[in-house]
């Protein structure tokens, strides 16, 4: 029976020191903060509206920040985003205006020529240039002067002997002197006659070109040997 009762005051004095469990662990309600009216501690809204204008995205910007303004707190954050949206707006409506305004006054012709574009076909001239030689004269780069249509084995006149024709097929033909028949001359051919341009008489190098013309369409020929030899006239 002592026992018991030893029992029985142990367990009395255990409750009597025990802590109740809701003030163990007090929970915390919504009605206790700021006298029982619950409040964010931030404006999400007003967050998201001022990133969105540092990245330049000002409709989301202006948007968020324009219904952060029905929350208490961010309001400050929430104006910053609205003026940052605004500016860049701004921005863009004036570069739009400035670069249409810059573009207005010019014409095609105040372009550079590789911004042009015209329907109309480009014509393009080759020019053959004549080999380098020592008796060459410097404005005989350019053949100038026009072949005359010939025919090959056909006669020709005395005056012609040594011009240079073109056949049909686009060969090079040569008005010449027949072999052992006096005083008569046709279209031979075809010959490959240099284009450099040379006066009769003046020294030539045959290993440097063998055969030339003069400036009035005669067809020459370098005879000799080494730097010795002379443009002569090609009749035969």
């Amino acid at each position: 029976m002592a026992r018991v009762q030893q029992w029985e005051e142990r367990e009395r004095e255990r409750e009597r020191w025990a802590e109740p469990e809701e003030e163990r662990w007090p929970q915390v309600r919504p009605e206790d903060r700021d006298g029982g009216d619950f409040r964010p501690i931030v404006n999400p809204y007003a967050i998201v509206a001022l990133v969105a204008a540092l990245l330049a995205l000002f409709p989301i910007a202006i948007i968020f920040g324009l219904i952060a303004f029905s929350h208490p707190k961010g309001k400050g954050m929430a104006t910053l985003a609205v003026l940052l949206g605004l500016a860049e707006v701004t921005a863009v409506a004036a570069f739009v205006v400035l670069g249409g305004s810059l573009t207005d006054g010019i014409t095609k012709d105040d372009m550079p020529f590789a911004a042009q574009t015209d329907a109309s076909p480009v014509t393009t001239t080759v020019v053959s240039l004549a080999p380098t030689t020592p008796n060459a004269v410097p404005t005989a780069a350019i053949i100038a002067t026009t072949q005359i249509a010939a025919t090959k084995g056909t006669g020709c006149a005395e005056a012609q002997v040594g011009a240079i024709g073109q056949g049909a097929d686009g060969g090079t033909l040569l008005c010449l002197a027949v072999t052992g028949s006096t005083g008569k001359y046709q279209w031979a051919g075809p010959y490959n006659v240099g284009t450099g341009q040379f006066d009769a008489g003046t020294t030539c190098d045959p290993t440097v070109s063998k055969s030339g013309r003069t400036a009035d369409g005669r067809a020459l020929v370098c005879e000799g040997t080494g730097r010795s030899g002379k443009w002569t006239a090609w009749t035969e």
